[in-house]
C-alpha cells in the first residue's frame, strides 16, 4: 500500500488541531512515525490527504511553549536539523543537498537528477515567474546556501519546509526536508522528489518573503501544489488529491486542505496569467488569504463573485464532460463533480431547500425523462469565508416548466427562481444536457442601497454600500431628514463583488422607522460612504 494511503485518508485542518494541544501533539508524532495512538481517536475523518508536513511542523513550533515539559522533551528531538554525513552543492551553487551514504536515510534516487531538479525549480520560480528567492539562513547547514535534507519520512509525507529564524514581521529563514525514496507514493522515485522540491521551494519563498500564517495554511498548500504543476507539467501528482474537492464543493473554500484546490490557481493562471498569483502573496502580507485573492482579482479588472462563478463552471466540465479546447487543459483527467443532490423533475414545479456555506458551490441535478438540468449555485461570501467559514445561508431553489411570476428564463422549457435573504451573494448558472446555458446571470440588485424603497411589508433587510474593512466590520449611522440620529451600531461588512452591510431597518430601540427619507453614513477603517434611502411603513 502506498505511503500516501497509509494515512487512512485522515486529515483535519491544522486550525482544528491547534484548538487541542494533545491532538496536535499526537498527530505530529504520528507523522513522524513515533506514536502508537490510534489517529481516529484524535482526529475526525474528512477524506483529505496530508502530503506536506510544513503546516503541522510549524504549528508545533508556534505552540511549543504551551506543551507540557514531558511533551517538549519529546518534541525537541524532532525540531532540530537532521544529522547527515555528506553534502553536495548543485551546479547553480544555490542549494546544498545533505544526505547519508548508508543506512535508513540513504537516498534511493539519483542525486544528480535531484540536483538538476532543484536548479530547474529555482530557475522557473525565481528567474521566470519573478518570485524573490528565500533569504539566507545565517550559516545554518554550514554556509548560506539553501539547505535540502534527505530523510526517510514517515506518515506518507513527501516533504516539509521548516521555518527557523524570524527575520521580519512574519517571515522566516527555512530549510527543506524531503523523503529519501518515494517508493510507495502516488508519484514514485525521482518524479516524487521533483514535485516535492517544486512544492517545498515555493513554501520557502512564501515564508521567507511574504508571510507564514497558520490560519491560511490551506492557501500555502494550494499555492505550492499548483506550483508543482507549473514547474513539472508532465508529472501531475496533484491528480491524487483533487478528488476530495470535487466531491465536497459545498465545503467552504478555506475548510479544504489546499492540496485538493490546486485547480483554483491553475484556473486563475489561465484567466489572468501568473502575475495575479504573485500579487495575491504580496497582498497576503496584510490580509487573510481569501481577502487577498478577492483584491488581486479586483486589481485585474474582475471580482471574486464573477470569477468564482466561472470557476464553478470550469470544474463541472471535467472527466467525461470535458470539452476539448475549453476550460482546463487537463480536464479529461480530472474527476467528475458530485452533485449535492439529484432530483426527479416532476412538473410543473419542483423546489429544494439547501444551506450554502461561504465561498462554496452547490450543484443540484434535476432529471426528467429527456433532460438533465444542473443548477450551479456559487456563494461568493468572502467575509464569512474568512471569519465564519462554517456558517450557513439558507436558500430555496425552484425549477418550473413555466414562468409563474418572478422566475428567470433558462430555456423555453425551464424557468428558475431563487429565494434567499442574501441573494446578492449567490450566482446561478445552468447546464442542460452537458451544455452551459447561462454563465452570466447574477442574482443581485444593481441599485444601491437595495431594495429601494425598503418596504416592511415585503423586505426584511436593507443593504447599504460600505467601504472595505480589514476587520470585517463597519460603523453605521442613520439620520432623519432633520439630522436626528436614528440608529448607530457596528455591523459586519459582506464582501463579494461589492462591499455591503445588512441592516434590519430598526432604530436604536428596535422599533420600525416611519415612512420617509433617511440618510446614512458608514465608516470603516479610514473610509466613509454616505447616501440616502426611502422607507415605506404602512
Amino acid at each position: 500500500m502506498k505511503k500516501l494511503f497509509f494515512l487512512l485518508t485522515v486529515f483535519v485542518t491544522i486550525d482544528s488541531y491547534a484548538q487541542n494541544l494533545d491532538s496536535l501533539y499526537n498527530f505530529f508524532l504520528y507523522t513522524r512515525g513515533h506514536s502508537d495512538t490510534d489517529l481516529k481517536s484524535v482526529a475526525s475523518m474528512s477524506g483529505d490527504y496530508v502530503k506536506c508536513g510544513t503546516g503541522i511542523y510549524n504549528q508545533i513550533k508556534e505552540n511549543y511553549s504551551n506543551f507540557s515539559i514531558k511533551q517538549r522533551q519529546i518534541l525537541s528531538s524532532f525540531l532540530s536539523r537532521p544529522q547527515t554525513d555528506t553534502s553536495i552543492v548543485t551546479k547553480s551553487g544555490f542549494f546544498r543537498i545533505h544526505f547519508n551514504k548508508s543506512g535508513l536515510h540513504k537516498p534511493a534516487y539519483d542525486l544528480n537528477l535531484l540536483s538538476e531538479a532543484l536548479d530547474s525549480v529555482y530557475n522557473y520560480e525565481v528567474n521566470i515567474l519573478g518570485y524573490p528567492p528565500p533569504p539566507k539562513d545565517y550559516g545554518g547547514g554550514g554556509d548560506d546556501k539553501y539547505d535540502v535534507y534527505i530523510q526517510n519520512m514517515s506518515g506518507g509525507l513527501y516533504g516539509e519546509t521548516r521555518t527557523e529564524d524570524l527575520i521580519g514581521k512574519e517571515t522566516y529563514t527555512s530549510y527543506i526536508v524531503i523523503d529519501n525514496d518515494f517508493d510507495r507514493y502516488y508519484t514514485q522515485g525521482i518524479n516524487g522528489a521533483r514535485v516535492s522540491v517544486a512544492h517545498e521551494f515555493h513554501h520557502a519563498i512564501q515564508v521567507g518573503n511574504y508571510i507564514y500564517r497558520s490560519t491560511d495554511q490551506y492557501y500555502h498548500e494550494l499555492s505550492s501544489t499548483a506550483m508543482e504543476e507549473f514547474v513539472f507539467d508532465d508529472i501531475n501528482d496533484y491528480y491524487a488529491y483533487i478528488y476530495s474537492y470535487f466531491v465536497n464543493t459545498n465545503r467552504s473554500f478555506s475548510q479544504n486542505s489546499g492540496y485538493n484546490l490546486a485547480v483554483w490557481n491553475i484556473f486563475l493562471k489561465d484567466r489572468f496569467g501568473f502575475e495575479i498569483l504573485k500579487r495575491t502573496w504580496e497582498l497576503m502580507r496584510e490580509e487573510r488569504a481569501l481577502y487577498a485573492i478577492a483584491d488581486a482579482i479586483k486589481e485585474y479588472g474582475s471580482d471574486f463573485k464573477a470569477e468564482f462563478a466561472e470557476f464553478s463552471n470550469w470544474i463541472y466540465f471535467t472527466g467525461y464532460r470535458s470539452k476539448p479546447g475549453k476550460y482546463f487543459e487537463e480536464a479529461e483527467n480530472y474527476p467528475v463533480i458530485k452533485p449535492l443532490m439529484s432530483i426527479d423533475f416532476d412538473k410543473p414545479v419542483v423546489s429544494v431547500d439547501i444551506n450554502t456555506r461561504p465561498a462554496s458551490v452547490n450543484y443540484i441535478s434535476f432529471i426528467s425523462l429527456v433532460d438533465t438540468l444542473t443548477a450551479i449555485l456559487s456563494n461568493s461570501d468572502v467575509t464569512n469565508g474568512v471569519l465564519n467559514p462554517s456558517s450557513e445561508l439558507p436558500l430555496t431553489y425552484f425549477l418550473a416548466d413555466h414562468d409563474d411570476g418572478g422566475y428567470k428564463w433558462i430555456t423555453d422549457k425551464y424557468y428558475s427562481k431563487l429565494v434567499c435573504q442574501s441573494a446578492f451573494l449567490i450566482t446561478e448558472n445552468s447546464v442542460l444536457n452537458n451544455k452551459l446555458i447561462d454563465s452570466t446571470t447574477v442574482i443581485t440588485d444593481e441599485k444601491f442601497p437595495f431594495p429601494q424603497p425598503f418596504n416592511y411589508a415585503s423586505d426584511d433587510f436593507i443593504y447599504l454600500p460600505s467601504p472595505r474593512s480589514l476587520s470585517g466590520a463597519a460603523d453605521l449611522y442613520v439620520f432623519s431628514v432633520d439630522m436626528d440620529l436614528i440608529y448607530s451600531g457596528e455591523l459586519r461588512v459582506f464582501v463579494s463583488d461589492k462591499n455591503l452591510v445588512k441592516w434590519d431597518a430598526r432604530d436604536g430601540s428596535g422599533e420600525r422607522l416611519s415612512s420617509g427619507v433617511y440618510f446614512y453614513v458608514i465608516k470603516a477603517d479610514d473610509e466613509t460612504k454616505k447616501g440616502k434611502f426611502v422607507v415605506i411603513n404602512e
